[in-house]
């Protein structure tokens, strides 16, 4: 192997004047993030529900959890996929992408939330940045094909925290920088695919054109965008929905889930497999309540969920909360499972998979969710106002008990038909009796 301060040399030599990196500071000495910032620190009130799925299990992202002990191991792959990097681009490629991230210091810089409150010499944050975008980049292209076979991708734990580390709101580099680093590394028409190809095949999100368009911050804005890519219209009347799942089941309203769509890229040629990330968030927001049946996107539960869907809600709190989606599909879920009952309605209807076991760990988890959401567009009232209505139509109930009782399965339905006709011509009979008796003989 090629000694290692050579090989590092192409994209950090020319920052050896160590600096302190600037953050904001208002006059009364507190922290105040500028326009430009998208990656921040999870507000208290989110992290004290769960503290822990907001940090990274495996690997460190950025400059907000590096040197963190937990996460010493990833460094050598790091360095790894560095070394190999170096070796497949040319000194040329190396010097412009190290003039392109020093170039880029205070802009990369401004991204982070000034509440973080690290200081770092140009010279560390420069060498933070160039490890872990290389990295990001090689395990990109090594997922998809591009590259051979890695052992590093053999563990099946690993592809799953993998990419949930990779999607952590406080474990992310600005997507722009990972998007030119790229293009420097593979200029046009060398490469096949935009680094927003890859970012998509990996994550499990459905690629269409209108992300061409979309300013990604991070790889945790990336997947909300396609979260929320079809969802209702919403109104400023603020109406929620009263009832649980089980309560709105006895009203009469049937749920059905629709399964999310398998992501398509139009470019062809991916040869390797997805990682395990399936996070169900396709489309997840698209809700319909129409004619009694209310239609969801399945939702997989797992371990990992919590910590994916609380991410989402951090940095939907902090960065659109005037757009806050997906914290308003989580309180109409959250109208909706009150209980273990509520749980295995949903599972038998197709709308939640529960790959948790326990029906009442599921309920647990969404209850908790809602907590500390303060901002939230009234995205579901129409459904809400809908769905109050449908629950305190009598008939709609009494039908439903009558179903219920009398026409649970075909044997029963078949007696209570037989039944009925029965009434019918005993009481036919008795009338052209009662008229027989009535009516005088001529």
């Amino acid at each position: 192997m090629a000694n290692t301060d050579q090989e590092s040399a192409p994209l950090i030599a020319n920052n050896d004047r160590p600096r302190d990196l600037a953050i904001t500071i208002t006059e009364h000495g507190l922290l105040e993030p500028v326009p430009e910032c998208c990656i921040y620190k999870a507000p208290i009130r989110f992290r004290e529900a769960n503290e822990k799925v907001y940090t990274p299990q495996l690997i460190s992202i950025g400059p907000v959890f590096h040197g963190n002990k937990n996460l010493a191991l990833m460094e050598r792959q790091k360095q790894r996929y560095y070394e190999n990097f170096l070796r497949r681009t040319s000194v040329e490629t190396s010097r412009k992408a190290a003039s392109y991230i020093e170039n880029n210091l205070e802009r990369t810089c401004k991204c982070y939330d000034p509440q973080f409150g690290f200081e770092l010499e140009a010279s560390k944050f420069i060498k933070i940045i160039s490890y872990d975008a290389v990295f990001i980049i090689e395990l990109f292209l090594r997922t998809i094909g591009e590259t051979y076979d890695d052992d590093f991708f053999r563990g099946e734990l690993l592809r799953v925290e993998l990419p949930t580390d990779l999607m952590l709101l406080e474990n992310q580099l600005p997507f722009f920088v990972l998007k030119d680093l790229y293009n420097i590394a593979f200029p046009e028409p060398a490469k096949i695919f935009s680094f927003l190809d890859l970012a998509c095949w990996y994550f499990d999100v459905n690629k269409d054109l209108s992300l061409d368009d979309k300013e990604i911050k991070h790889f945790t804005d990336l997947i909300r965008y396609q979260a929320q890519s079809s969802y209702p219209l919403n109104s400023l009347e603020g109406i929620h929905n009263m009832y649980s799942a089980t309560m709105l089941h006895e009203a009469g309203v049937k749920f059905v889930g629709v399964k999310n769509h398998e992501v398509h890229i139009e470019s062809t040629g991916f040869e390797g497999s997805k990682p395990e990330v399936r996070n169900s968030i396709n489309n997840l927001l698209n809700v319909k309540f129409e004619k009694g049946v209310l239609e969801l996107q399945v939702i997989t539960v797992k371990y990992e969920t919590e910590t994916r869907f609380r991410n989402l809600m951090a940095f939907e709190q902090c960065h659109y909360p005037k757009e806050a989606y997906f914290c308003s599909y989580i309180l109409l879920l959250d109208s909706l499972v009150n209980t273990s009952e509520d749980v295995d309605l949903l599972v038998k209807d197709g709308i939640i998979v529960n790959r948790l076991g326990s029906s009442g760990a599921v309920a647990d988890m969404i209850n908790n969710l809602a907590v500390g959401v303060v901002h939230s567009t009234m995205l579901y009232d129409q459904i809400g106002r809908n769905l109050n209505k449908y629950y305190h139509n009598c008939w709609n109930r009494t039908w439903t008990i009558l179903k219920h009782v009398y026409f649970n399965d075909l044997w029963r339905g078949t007696a209570t038909i037989a039944a009925f006709i029965v009434v019918i011509l005993t009481l036919t009979q008795a009338v052209l009796a009662i008229l027989d008796r009535a009516i005088p003989i001529k």
